[in-house]
C-alpha cells in the first residue's frame, strides 16, 4: 500500500498540469498523441493501485472490527470486567470514521486521475480532428 503523498507526487511528476497540445506539425501532433497514450497507461496503473489500496483499507477495517467484537468477550483488567457496550460501539465508530477519512483521501486522487483521463481523451479527439482536417502542416 502506498501513501497518498506518493500517489500525489506520481501525478505531479507526470507533468499533466500545464501540458500543451501542439498540433502545429504532423510530427508534433503524433508525438503529443504518443505522449498522451503513455501518460494514460501510467494513470490507469496508478488508478488500479489506488483502488487496490482502498480495498485493502476496507479489509483492514473489517479485521479490526472483528477484533473489537472478539475482545468484547474477553475479560480485561485486574478486576476481570468485560468492555462496556458503549465502549465497544465507540471503538467501532472510531474505526469507521478513520476508514472513511482515509478512503476519501484516496478517492480524491482517483477522481483527479479520472479527470486527467477525460482531459487526455478530449485532447486525443482534438488532435485526431486536427489531423483529419489537415490543419497541421508537414
Amino acid at each position: 500500500m502506498f501513501s497518498i503523498k506518493r500517489y500525489s507526487k506520481q501525478l505531479l511528476d507526470l507533468g499533466i498540469e500545464g501540458m500543451e497540445v501542439d498540433v502545429s506539425t504532423i510530427n508534433k501532433a503524433m508525438n503529443t498523441l504518443n505522449e498522451l497514450n503513455e501518460i494514460e497507461r501510467i494513470l490507469k496503473k496508478i488508478r488500479y493501485n489506488v483502488r487496490a489500496d482502498i480495498r485493502q483499507i476496507r479489509r483492514d477495517c473489517m479485521t479490526k472490527l472483528k477484533e473489537v467484537d472478539e475482545s468484547a468477550n474477553n475479560k480485561k483488567g485486574i478486576v476481570g470486567r468485560k468492555k462496556s457496550v458503549s465502549k465497544i460501539i465507540q471503538e467501532k465508530k472510531t474505526l469507521a470514521k478513520e476508514k472513511d477519512l482515509t478512503i476519501k483521501t484516496y478517492e480524491v486522487v482517483e477522481n483527479t486521475i479520472d479527470e486527467y483521463l477525460d482531459q487526455i481523451e478530449n485532447s486525443r479527439t482534438y488532435i485526431k480532428n486536427s489531423l483529419e482536417r489537415g490543419v497541421v502542416s508537414k
